[in-house]
């Protein structure tokens, strides 16, 4: 098998295992009465009704999963995703949008919380949470409109903030996330978490809007400031984080700071999981693998260094990464952070003529603005890589464009999962 081909291989190995068909029916169980997740259950026995919910990339294809276990006992409940022909059966599926929120977001959302709220102390309800959430649901504090939230969701992304400075912003900004939602029902629940953080952190995941919120307006309003964005941002969300650090008025208070006792949070699968299958399925090939300590995060060229130095030095032939970079995006063409770094690598693969195949994918299924997951290259181009065009695909953010007249792309479509990004580097040809 080719290298290529190879790395392919471990990194769909690694996607089938982060699937909800597949980690759900291992996490979760009913017997009679008795919901076990993990090691922990629920006597359901005192109970009135079940409610089943959910929010981002992963909800529909983990709803599927706990209809089948469940069935008609799911007395009802919304579940908000990206769109799809699919419909669930004992569910209402609603439709909402990323990576900007869109009024499709904000109309599903209000649905969703207005059933949340019809639940009293004696109903339970299972929350089903993916990454994605933060755009896919939302309802933005007055008097921020939709649109001045869509600026927003664009500044960020643009200037290079990661996930969880993002999430801070957007938690002080929303009615819904950084715990809020779980203050708006008075139902006992449990959070089925699938975890797009590295470290699995739940204030974070999704924007934690069942959770809690260690973070503050002051911090927020920081982070946008030291970005050199805060001014830039429309005025109505300066109004709204300035009065939030200043307390002036009672309806812009500070998010919950303690999560519910009354709902629990469980992480199903998580990028170590699917860093884990995808060490057995390169051992199951016969090849000496490590997974990397060095966790891909921070500036995308930065990271790329790292990578190549770290895979250099090892003494296994196949070495893995996970996390999620950053790209400051310049230019208006196609591609995503995956495709930019595998662009990047291949640029200091054939400069330095190291002998190695790159590849880098989100495992959700899309990179940005572009069809793909990521791309994956070798060593053994070079002999037909332009360098010039290389760079200057590089520097007008369209490395799509390039990879796709290479056939160097990876594509998948929308996984139905979301454990952030792998890269999989093997040495030699």
């Amino acid at each position: 098998m080719h290298t290529k081909e190879l790395a392919k291989a471990i990194f769909l190995d690694a996607l089938e295992a982060s699937m909800p068909k597949n980690f759900i029916p291992h996490s979760c169980t009913l017997d009679g009465e008795i919901f076990r997740v993990q090691s922990e259950s629920y006597d359901l026995s005192s109970y009135n009704n079940i409610y089943l919910f959910g929010s981002g990339k992963a909800a529909f294809t983990m709803a599927k999963e706990i209809e089948k276990i469940f069935g008609s006992r799911i007395h009802k409940g919304v579940v908000v995703a990206p769109k799809t022909s699919q419909k669930l059966n004992f569910t209402e599926l609603c439709e909402g949008s990323h990576p900007l929120p869109t009024q499709k977001s904000i109309e599903s959302t209000q649905k969703l919380v207005s059933v949340m709220q019809e639940m009293q102390g004696n109903d339970f309800y299972i929350y089903l949470l993916s990454g994605g959430s933060s755009a896919l649901i939302e309802l933005p504090l007055a008097p921020i409109t939709l649109e001045e939230m869509q600026k927003t969701t664009e500044l960020m992304l643009h200037s290079g903030l990661d996930i969880v400075a993002m999430n801070t912003v957007r938690k002080h900004i929303s009615q819904i996330k950084g715990g809020r939602l779980a203050s708006m029902c008075k139902a006992d629940g449990v959070v089925l978490t699938l975890s797009d953080i590295m470290g699995d952190d739940l204030y974070s995941i999704g924007s934690a809007p069942l959770y809690a919120d260690k973070s503050s307006y002051l911090e927020a309003q920081s982070l946008l400031q030291e970005r050199g964005i805060f001014s830039q941002m429309p005025l109505s969300v300066q109004e709204v984080l300035q009065k939030g650090v200043l307390q002036e008025i009672q309806e812009i208070q500070e998010t919950p700071k303690e999560p519910k006792k009354s709902v629990r949070h469980h992480i199903l699968a998580s990028n170590t999981l699917a860093l884990k299958s995808a060490l057995k399925s390169a051992q199951g090939r016969g090849l000496s693998v490590e997974v990397s300590d060095e966790p891909m995060q921070g500036s995308v060229h930065e990271m790329v260094l790292k990578m190549l130095n770290v895979a250099e030095k090892s003494q296994s032939q196949v070495v893995l990464f996970g996390g999620e970079c950053t790209v400051e995006v310049e230019g208006n063409g196609r591609g995503g952070r995956n495709q930019h770094a595998v662009a990047l690598a291949l640029e200091k693969i054939c400069e330095q003529k190291k002998e190695m195949t790159f590849l880098s994918a989100g495992t959700d299924g899309i990179d940005g603005n572009s069809d793909a997951a990521g791309a994956v290259v070798s060593s053994k181009e070079c002999g037909e890589v332009s360098l010039f065009e290389l760079s200057s695909a590089i520097k007008r953010f369209d490395t799509h464009s390039y990879f796709k007249k290479s056939n160097s792309l990876l594509i998948t479509g929308a996984s139905g999962t979301n454990v952030i990004d792998i890269a999989v580097i093997i040495k030699g040809e």
